[in-house]
């Protein structure tokens, strides 16, 4: 008993009067010799007093390489050794633990693409080839070691020298890394709030915990890796297995890196998921299989599921120009647009129309291309049933798209609606935003495009037979922002119904106040009876801040003919429209009913609304007082135009699908034509007079 409590004080004695400092200048000439940078051990060195002997050293650097920005590669606070007792009874030192506290590490890597963290091992001549010391002039040794040339194939096996120094567990705290790529110019940071090594030898699998925050968001997980030694030897494989939770989302990646020490590679399986609204995205998971290099990555998408929209594909990335170089291509069966939100999107159904809005005032929102310089990427998709929403479905959608310097080219873009094809291009310049867009249809059944428009029972709108429609779409435009954009625009868009059954009844899609207004005021919104459609129009030509529809609104049918003459200021959004709808009852007009027929639309796009037009009317009302009722008959008869379709297509390439006027009915229109020019001309003394009129007819009603 009293040998034992001998031990234990002269131990105490020992470690309380035991000098470390005596040995730093011996241990900064052996990291020297063996790796060719200076460690420097400034700060004092101690043994804390407890059941495991704890070694501490206060203030740690190592030099960095001569070509490095940073003189030190890794500097700490202090670096705490705790050392296993019972090795000590055999004389042997087992390091049971290490922490490092408040450590700072520089990696980087030159342009000639050499590591800082590869290591040359001096060529040191001292004379008798022996120490006689470890209190030696250690920087004297040093001055001699530098002078002295390295050979190029000393690089430093270090497992001999760690082997000695192993530590079980390597704790890190409050660490902070950064990464210098000279190649590319890029930096990387990282904060470590915590990092735990865990192996029993230098042969056995690594355990690594770590806590970390990357660009403020924090990355957090474990990881089994391959032994300390497969690093340290070079090993061709090195496995890694790692659980990560990172940006909100969670990972598992089976990895096998390869030639760790020179030409680093890579390939392995990754699973990815990500909870719904996390990065305001739906519910994501990804199974994929990568391979490559730090700068040249092949993806294998097995997986993408997108709120269950499956896609898969594959993706290669290349880093190694100026700028990244992407290539893609991506497949999925079914993909349901109103699933890729968070939220999901209710059925469109016409939605601006029921609060009387035709379209959103375009704001002046500021529109940055220059996201397109960064990168040159070539993808390609296709989609075999596109799902906009229950009523709109395209199939076959095929889209090609090359990003080089600045400009993107859209081609070919395919795909097939309502039975028909649809084909076209885009394109968009960084350089002076300006983009370019074409598109045409052919075939296109209504009906079958947009589901709400087939007549599912007998008492709602909707297409019994025919809907086939020509779609054509030329735009291009140049702007900074979002408005000047749309007040740029030029070109034109033309869609034509071709002969077609409608029945009328109920419209299940087009209600709300302004629509149904302007129903019951062309007397539609109440007919019993089927239309038969000779054809519909819709041309509109654009320019110079107007969206201009010249005759261009046109619904021909044998019961009712319908002409819309206008335009939409896109600089303003006030738009003025004409509406001439007949009946073709000739012999039942009168001056009421033509002031109730010569409507027009005007307002904003955003607040359209209802109005008399007043030229049509005064020009009506003067003509019947200056001539009589046979003045409004040939203005009624003018309206009807018995090719309307013809004349809205007048001057485009489809203005030959409908027949021009011919023979009596071209040549009673001119005659009709010249008598209200004749009448007209002597009416204007009248105007006042009519002005006056048609104010009191406001006011009855």
């Amino acid at each position: 008993m009293v040998l034992l409590l001998i031990v234990i004080v002269g131990g105490f004695v020992f470690i309380k009067t035991f000098d470390l400092n005596k040995y730093k200048s011996y241990v900064e000439k052996i990291t020297y010799e063996q790796t060719g940078r200076k460690l420097s051990l400034t700060g004092d060195a101690g043994l804390k007093i407890s059941l495991i002997p704890t070694v501490v050293l206060n203030d740690v650097s190592f030099s960095n390489a001569s070509w490095a920005e940073e003189p030190e590669m890794i500097k700490a606070k202090s670096v705490e050794v705790a050392v296993s007792i019972m090795p000590l009874l055999h004389k042997e030192v087992v390091i049971d633990t290490v922490n490092l506290i408040e450590p700072e590490v520089y990696l980087a890597v030159n342009a000639d693409g050499k590591a800082n963290w590869e290591f040359s091992k001096p060529q040191v001549k001292a004379e008798n080839n022996q120490i006689s010391t470890v209190e030696g002039d250690v920087d004297t040794m040093v001055e001699i070691a530098v002078e002295q040339e390295t050979s190029a194939n000393s690089t430093t096996n270090a497992a001999p020298l760690l082997a000695g120094f192993l530590a079980k567990q390597v704790n890190i705290e409050n660490a902070k890394l950064i990464y210098q790529d000279m190649t590319t110019g890029s930096v990387t940071n990282l904060q470590v709030n915590s990092l735990t090594l865990r192996t029993e030898s230098m042969n056995a699998d690594l355990d690594i915990a770590f806590d970390l925050v990357f660009n403020g968001e924090e990355i957090s997980g474990t990881a089994t890796a391959g032994s300390i030694n497969a690093i340290l030897q070079g090993a061709e494989k090195y496995p890694v297995k790692a659980e990560v939770a990172a940006f909100g989302a969670k990972a598992q990646a089976d990895v096998v890196l390869t030639n760790m020490m020179t030409d680093l590679g890579f390939n392995g399986s990754a699973v990815l998921k990500n909870p719904s609204g996390n990065f305001g995205a739906p519910a994501v998971s990804l199974e994929a299989e990568f391979s490559g290099t730090p700068k040249n990555i092949a993806l294998k998408i097995n997986s993408l599921n997108v709120a269950g929209n499956v896609i898969n594909g594959t993706a290669d990335v290349d880093l190694n120009g100026n700028k990244p170089n992407i290539k893609a291509a991506l497949h999925s069966t079914s993909l349901n647009l109103q699933t890729l939100t968070a939220t999901p999107v209710k059925t469109a159904s016409f939605a601006l129309i029921p609060v009387a809005a035709a379209a959103e005032y375009v704001p002046n929102t500021p529109l940055d291309l220059s996201v397109l310089n960064s990168v040159n990427a070539q993808a390609s998709a296709d989609v075999k049933s596109l799902i906009v929403n229950p009523d709109l479905v395209l199939e076959n959608v095929q889209v090609k798209a090359v990003l080089q310097n600045g400009k993107l080219n859209v081609s070919p873009l395919s795909l097939n609606a309502g039975g028909g094809d649809v084909n076209g291009m885009f394109s968009v310049a960084a350089t002076n935003n300006a983009f370019d867009l074409t598109l045409t249809g052919k075939d296109v059944v209504l009906q079958n495009l947009w589901k709400g428009l087939a007549a599912t029972d007998a008492g709602t709108f909707g297409i019994i037979s025919g809907g086939n429609t020509t779609l054509s779409v030329q735009l291009s435009g140049q702007g900074k922002t979002l408005r000047q954009m749309v007040e740029s625009l030029d070109g034109q868009v033309v869609a034509i119904v071709d002969e077609s059954k409608i029945q009328t009844g109920a419209l299940k899609y087009l209600t709300g106040n302004f629509v149904t207004q302007l129903l019951k005021t062309l007397k539609i919104d109440k007919q019993k009876k089927n239309l038969e459609l000779s054809c519909a129009v819709v041309r509109t030509d654009i320019g110079s801040g107007k969206a201009s529809f010249p005759k261009g609104i046109v619904f021909n049918s044998k019961q009712l003919a319908i002409v819309s003459d206008g335009a939409v200021n896109l600089k303003n959004d006030k738009i003025d429209f004409t509406i001439n709808p007949f009946n073709g009852k000739l012999a039942d007009t009168n001056v009421v009913q033509a002031i109730s027929s010569m409507i027009k639309v005007a307002g904003t796009v955003e607040e359209p609304k209802i109005a008399i037009d007043d030229s049509a009317v005064i020009k009506n009302v003067v003509g019947v007082a200056a001539a009589g009722p046979a003045f409004l008959g040939s203005q009624m008869m003018l309206d009807v135009d018995e090719s309307p379709c013809y004349t809205a297509l007048k001057g485009t390439a489809y203005q030959d699908m409908f027949p021009a006027p011919k023979g009596a009915k071209a040549a009673g229109q001119g005659v009709y034509q010249g008598t209200s020019e004749a009448i007209s001309d002597s009416v204007d003394a009248l105007t006042n007079t009519a002005k006056d009129v048609l104010n009191m007819f406001k006011r009855k009603n």
